[in-house]
């Protein structure tokens, strides 16, 4: 093994990986460290250097967190559009209403109907969703009506990183600050929009008014 850190950034994984290979006669050599486990003073080299590695890896997830927390704050978003429904990314990162998918988001908050009879019926339609496919479940359509991004919005930092080591996340309620930005690209329900549009052709930005005239015509 080159790295102890690269064998694990834990301690206690760290060291329970390597009793149990040496219980079964097996031993780990860590080339930068100088480290053989199967040496008598191997373990407690392990252990001192593995708590430094752990230590290592809590900082960079603490620098990277920063990060990103900071441009929360500036107002810097990245929004991914693999299953988000109405949408596409343009080059620069901005969001640009996909015509074709607005019509379904847009049947989806006119129908005064349940989660489930919406999911029932686009299905029986054969309406297809971001995969291409007719898969509608109740949950799906609650989470899109619950969604202040197709408002033109974006609520930052809705969940959190627990532990740096597992990399397991949980809901934010209140651990950490939460950033809510208004009016950052087009409401696809609302027949207001901003002043600009990017073409889907030749992925130019346009003056507005007349662009939003013919995307109205085409989306309704």
């Amino acid at each position: 093994m080159k790295f102890i850190s690269r064998f694990s950034r834990n301690t206690l994984d760290c060291l329970k990986y390597v009793r149990e290979l040496k219980e079964l006669g097996i031993g780990v050599t860590f080339e930068k460290e100088n480290i053989d486990s199967l040496d008598a003073k191997g373990e407690v080299l392990l252990t001192i250097l593995s708590s430094l590695a752990q230590d290592e890896s809590r900082s960079i997830s603490e620098n990277a967190t920063w990060g990103i927390r900071k441009k929360f704050e500036r107002g810097e978003i990245r929004v991914n559009t693999t299953k988000f429904v109405g949408y596409d990314k343009w080059e620069d990162g901005n969001l640009v209403i996909n015509p074709q998918q607005a019509k379904i988001v847009r049947q989806i908050f006119r129908d005064l109907e349940t989660p489930e009879s919406i999911a029932r019926s686009l299905k029986e339609e054969g309406v297809p969703g971001w995969n291409g496919k007719a898969n509608w479940y109740p949950t799906t359509i609650q989470r899109m009506l619950q969604n202040e991004k197709y408002m033109g919005d974006a609520l930052l930092q809705k969940t959190y990183t627990v532990d740096f080591l597992t990399k397991k996340r949980s809901e934010n309620q209140g651990q950490v600050n939460q950033y809510y930005l208004g009016d950052l690209y087009l409401n696809i329900n609302s027949t207001t929009y901003l002043p600009f549009y990017s073409c889907s052709d030749c992925r130019r930005t346009f003056d507005f008014n007349p662009v939003m005239e013919d995307l109205n015509r085409r989306i309704k």
